[in-house]
């Protein structure tokens, strides 16, 4: 059974199959949703009837003087001929008299009808009922608001299905990003170089954090959980320290709504120059040195 979204996809191409504008799979659609649809049929039929009249469109008007001249001047060499070629009736033979002499007997001439000859030409026009043109007007109208609904709903189709298709390609885009995060993440935490430094808080349930150090590619990957909210207008900021008590900055974040969070950072240390990692709480954006209170941190262990 054919269902509703296709009937009346296809019911906005009646108009143009009722001038003969469809045609290859279009057509062959249309055709077969009509076997099955009394209702489209009986659609198709109406406006097929209403294009018919467009051939009453066209305005009565007479014809050319010259092309007159010519039709009247072929009628009457046709009716001058058919007059020479009419059979002829012989006379009677004579008949005898009674008193020896010849007496002839002679048939009355056929009338002649007058011979109409006029120096004017008698033009030929064509005569319409005035009530076509207006028949054939609304035709017209009915079929070109048909064609044009038609030809609205193909370009509403199109930029419908070219919508669909621009949001499959974010978020295919959006996925093969996630994808390459992923990998890279996956890559700066397992590889054979990489360093694992343990933050952790004195209290039970207290934050915590993991930092995956690789000084082969100079790669920070930090993953910290149970952190807790921070007000507006305020952000965690990571810290490197080194051994001579540099203070870092790698980087700020926001922990999600389970305390979780991770960051990314390429930075180029010396391998031995690292002492410990941090976590505080700055305004947003970050400062060049930590002011708050340290929350988390971890020595870089050999």
């Amino acid at each position: 059974m054919t269902t509703e979204p296709m009937h009346e996809e296809l019911y906005d191409a009646l108009a143009a199959e009722a001038v003969d504008a469809l045609d290859g799979e279009e057509r062959e659609r249309l055709l077969a949703h009509l076997a099955g649809c009394a209702r489209c049929s009986a659609e198709l039929h109406s406006l097929r009837e209403s294009a018919a009249l467009l051939a009453f469109a066209a305005p009565a008007r007479p014809m050319e003087p010259a092309r007159s001249a010519g039709v009247r001047a072929r009628l009457l060499a046709k009716a001058a001929e058919d007059r020479d070629s009419t059979t002829q009736i012989a006379p009677a033979p004579p008949l005898p008299a009674s008193d020896g002499a010849d007496v002839t007997l002679v048939a009355p001439a056929p009338p002649v009808a007058p011979v109409r000859r006029e120096t004017e030409v008698i033009p030929i026009t064509r005569r319409r009922s005035s009530v076509l043109p207006w028949l054939a007007a609304a035709a017209s109208l009915v079929l070109l608001l048909g064609v044009g609904m038609y030809a609205s709903s193909l370009r509403g189709r199109l930029a419908s299905a070219e919508a669909r298709y621009a949001a499959a390609e974010r978020e295919r885009g959006a996925l093969e990003q996630r994808v390459r995060e992923r990998e890279a993440t996956l890559a700066a935490v397992s590889g054979p170089t990489a360093r694992v430094i343990e933050m952790a808080a004195s209290r039970p349930a207290a934050p915590s954090g993991r930092m995956f150090w690789d000084p082969s590619t100079n790669r920070w990957t930090f993953f910290a959980h149970n952190l807790p909210a921070v007000r507006e207008g305020r952000e965690y900021q990571l810290w490197l320290i080194t051994a001579d008590q540099q203070k870092i900055p790698a980087g700020t974040f926001r922990p999600d709504a389970g305390g979780s969070a991770i960051v990314q950072a390429t930075y180029a240390l010396p391998a031995d120059a690292l002492a410990a990692v941090a976590v505080t709480e700055e305004p947003a954006g970050g400062l060049p040195q930590p002011t708050g209170e340290i929350l988390i941190v971890g020595a870089a262990a050999e």
